[in-house]
């Protein structure tokens, strides 16, 4: 008898377990119930950065009312005065900060979230909801490029997008200040790297002016002399300047070369790989995956690049943005010495 009660309290028990184990997961089903839960039924999606893309916007006004009331496509902003030029191309590549700061946030949350999704940890509806955060991201993105183009039409518009991720990899998603940017520009005129180097020239013209008690522009500090101007044009120097040619503290160009995949160049601090793609490519579809002495790049689970190094790299230090046509690859050196070549000859 004693049996049989303790049989049938078993069979009781694990009933119950399984009624519980089954509402929960009915419960789960339900988006209302998981919203109860704490759980999330779609990503939180990080807020563009408003304020710097209004204050860009508001100042291009402006300079449109001032300079170019009649006008009514974009053809007026490269012919800007010097230093209102300048002015626009500040607060543009304080949007662009803006955008790269995002832009790393969600990348690394769409990979995480990416391995959850591929274990059915997480619905197609919030992975979605990822993809609509990227391309949110992506038309802003490209929205830069464009205005960026309007301003310098001979500069390659990728520059800005480049030089704002060195930069927020550096020192973070705000310009600082003028001291402390003179600060930061002369702690790195001995190396001098690419994504510096506007920043640098913005420095002394900000410290040559505070000195020479000239005005400042409201909100704005003032560019003469920045040639390219935060990121527009700057950079790494186009491949074949000859030694001297560029600014002081201006990394000099290295070897480099191209292929039928990719082109890639260097200077003394990092190896830039462009890689050629789709122009319908989408930044969902791109793997890269960095190791000291490895790089691969893959599209739609299609290797497109792959090999061993030349020389190491620091994974931690390395970057990747997706263009129209390419994905280009920032790859930071282990040491500043040239790299004979992107990959190690093949035995």
């Amino acid at each position: 008898m004693a049996l049989w009660v303790l049989v049938l309290g078993v069979v009781v028990a694990v009933g119950l377990v399984i009624s519980s184990a089954v509402s929960f997961w009915v419960a789960l089903r339900h988006e209302d119930s998981l919203d109860e839960l704490g759980v999330k039924t779609t990503y939180e999606r990080p807020a563009l950065p408003e304020e710097k893309i209004e204050a860009y916007r508001e100042l291009k006004d402006k300079l449109r009312e001032q300079f170019a009331k009649m006008v009514r496509d974009d053809s007026w902003v490269c012919q800007l005065p010097a230093q209102a030029k300048d002015m626009l191309k500040y607060r543009l590549m304080q949007r662009a900060i803006g955008d790269m700061s995002l832009l790393q946030k969600i990348d690394t949350d769409a990979r995480g979230y990416w391995k959850l999704f591929t274990k059915g940890i997480i619905t197609s509806k919030f992975w979605n909801s990822v993809l609509a955060a990227e391309r949110e991201l992506s038309q802003e993105i490209e929205s830069v490029k464009a205005e960026a183009l309007a301003i310098e039409p001979t500069h390659d518009p990728q520059g800005i997008i480049s030089e704002a991720m060195q930069f927020v990899v550096r020192y973070g998603d705000k310009l600082p200040s003028p001291p402390d940017l003179s600060a930061a520009a002369a702690a790195a005129a001995g190396a001098g790297p690419g994504g510096i180097n506007a920043m640098a020239a913005a420095a002394q013209a900000l410290s040559a002016a505070a000195a020479a008690g000239g005005p400042l522009p409201p909100g704005c500090p003032p560019l003469p002399g920045l040639g390219s101007g935060c990121g527009l044009g700057g950079g790494m120097p186009p491949l074949g300047l000859p030694p001297g040619a560029g600014p002081p503290g201006t990394a000099l160009p290295q070897k480099g070369g191209e292929t039928e995949e990719y082109s890639w160049r260097q200077d003394t601090d990092e190896v830039e790989v462009s890689v050629h793609l789709p122009d319908t490519a989408v930044k969902s579809e791109i793997k890269v995956h960095f190791q000291p002495k490895a790089l691969k790049v893959h599209h739609c689970g299609k290797c497109l690049v792959e090999g061993q190094l030349a020389s190491p790299c620091v994974p931690e230090g390395c970057t990747w943005t997706l263009s129209k046509g390419h994905v280009v690859v920032t790859l930071e050196k282990a040491n500043p010495r040239p790299w004979p070549a992107l990959f190690a000859a093949k035995s």
